[in-house]
């Protein structure tokens, strides 16, 4: 969750759209290491870097061959770009299918998604991908804030999210920082869907559901943020997972039914009490986050 926030997050900083074909990205690292590791053996856990690649290359010509065509021809472009992802969210899993038709009857490994469970280890009675997983994020943390603040790339991304004509007058190259940014966003979302192939799967096209909350993480932590994307997708992924638990023990497997309806309501409640993210663009918002409490007081005191 935090990888597919950040990835979102870098997208709508630099666009100022929000990529509905975001998770779709999942299959493509999903196809990647299955492809990878059906036909050619290779351990999963070492088809990640390759999965990454692809997906950042996909992401890249996606903004070279239809987000700049459609920003150079001006109108409406935030609409035309929400619904032109839309479709892209609906036509790429296509290509997966042809995929999966072409692996069933032509390379005999039947498939109706991408699971590798089988491929996984376990290290003090623990499953190796939730070590190794974790592991990476944290990594991955750590590779962006150096990205960010240390790295002249990083730094004139910043620039560029936050005053693009000022950054073209210092010498910035808008092009290369916009392509940059959508290849970092298209690599995390392919390298989840190649993580989660180990986890538990995932579907043709792309893990279900997960956009809502993504959105939800994004909008709590500031979409102009990434520390706040970070923050904003482990308390959306946190809080669901302990919702969970604590409606199954409250109401039981009736839960299963309107599990769903979560992640639309921490979208709500995202959108309702933080409007404008716990952080905004410059860093840390105090204010919201006290009137978030107040909220929060009123709310048990009400109870």
């Amino acid at each position: 969750m935090i990888m597919f926030t950040v990835g979102f997050t870098f997208t709508y900083m630099m666009e100022s759209f929000p990529n509905f074909a975001h998770t779709t990205y999942a299959g493509v690292g999903g196809v990647v290491s299955f492809y990878v590791t059906t036909f050619y053996g290779i351990n999963p856990y070492y088809t990640w870097p390759l999965a990454a690649i692809v997906g950042g290359l996909i992401g890249s010509m996606l903004y070279l061959f239809i987000v700049r065509p459609i920003r150079r021809n001006g109108g409406y472009q935030d609409i035309t770009l929400t619904l032109t992802f839309i479709v892209l969210a609906t036509v790429l899993p296509s290509l997966f299918y042809i995929f999966n038709y072409w692996a069933r009857y032509s390379a005999s490994a039947p498939t109706r998604g991408y699971n590798l469970h089988v491929w996984d280890f376990r290290w003090g009675g623990y499953p190796g991908i939730a070590i190794v997983s974790t592991a990476t994020c944290i990594l991955m943390i750590i590779v962006l804030r150096f990205f960010l603040t240390k790295n002249k790339l990083g730094i004139s991304l910043r620039a560029v999210s936050e005053n693009p004509e000022l950054a073209e007058t210092i010498g910035v190259n808008p092009l290369l920082i916009h392509t940059v940014s959508w290849f970092i966003s298209g690599a995390l979302s392919a390298l989840v869907g190649s993580i989660m192939t180990i986890y538990r799967g995932v579907g043709i096209s792309g893990p279900d559901g997960v956009i809502i909350s993504i959105m939800a993480g994004a909008i709590i932590g500031g979409v102009y943020n990434i520390y706040g994307a970070i923050i904003g997708g482990l308390f959306v992924a946190l809080a669901q997972d302990l919702l969970k638990e604590l409606f199954y023990i409250l109401f039981g497997l009736s839960i299963e039914s309107w599990a769903g309806l979560l992640p639309l309501s921490f979208l709500l409640i995202a959108m309702t009490l933080f409007p404008n993210g716990i952080f905004g663009p410059t860093g840390l918002n105090i204010i919201e986050f006290r009137n978030f409490l107040n909220k929060i007081k009123k709310m048990m005191n009400l109870i």
